[in-house]
């Protein structure tokens, strides 16, 4: 299945705009696999979560991480793909564990995990997995590079809300399929803009890869 450029095109100033919500991209652990002809990433997030974090997420409200990634040519040019996930991690301060509810477009109106025990949580939201970045015969002989997005509780609540519509819907309108501009625009104005005052959010970049770097699973 050819993926739509045309449409996907708006993405391109969210991947060129990249640089200007913080420093530059910083290094990024990442496996990727194809699955049922689909390239599939895992990201390792350790590094965007700040020491407190267990604090953070014990206050007993709802913390919000907003996860998006983006497959880019690696010289540079339009995004291939998108994809966008949240976790919402609540801490029941009655029965002391947390709950975390991850909205993604596999699973749009949530799945729930509840976790008893700290480091099980940890390790379950510094390892992310199922990141589908579309097609792997998409991939030809280019050269590529996944980049992630990651925020903890974003500031802006209109902004989010955008994010769990394109969530719901990534094939929004479109005859292809493919996502429609007014999504498109929602997203970009979120992802690729600057970082807004007090926010907490890290970029990240993977290493340069070919289709030859992607086995199957």
């Amino acid at each position: 299945m050819k993926l739509a450029r045309p449409s996907l095109a708006l993405l391109a100033a969210l991947a060129a705009a990249a640089a200007g919500a913080h420093d530059a991209p910083r290094s990024l652990p990442t496996a990727l696999a194809a699955e049922g002809g689909r390239l599939v990433a895992t990201v390792d997030l350790g590094a965007a979560y700040p020491p407190d974090l267990r604090k953070r997420l014990s206050s007993g409200l709802t913390n919000v991480i907003a996860l998006h990634a983006a497959l880019l040519p690696e010289p540079g040019g339009d995004p291939a793909a998108l994809f966008g996930r949240t976790v919402d991690v609540l801490y029941d301060v009655w029965e002391e564990r947390w709950t975390a509810t991850v909205r993604d477009p596999s699973a749009p109106q949530g799945r729930t995990r509840t976790f008893q025990r700290w480091e099980d949580l940890r390790a379950f939201l510094r390892e992310a997995r199922g990141l589908d970045l579309g097609p792997a015969a998409e991939l030809g002989a280019g050269r590529w590079v996944v980049q992630t997005r990651l925020e903890l509780n974003p500031v802006s609540k209109e902004l989010l809300d955008r994010t769990r519509e394109f969530i719901a819907n990534p094939a929004a309108a479109g005859r292809s399929g493919a996502p429609s501009r007014s999504v498109l625009g929602a997203m970009a104005s979120y992802l690729l803009r600057g970082a807004d005052p007090g926010s907490d959010v890290h970029l990240f970049r993977s290493a340069p890869f070919t289709a030859q770097d992607v086995r199957p699973r």
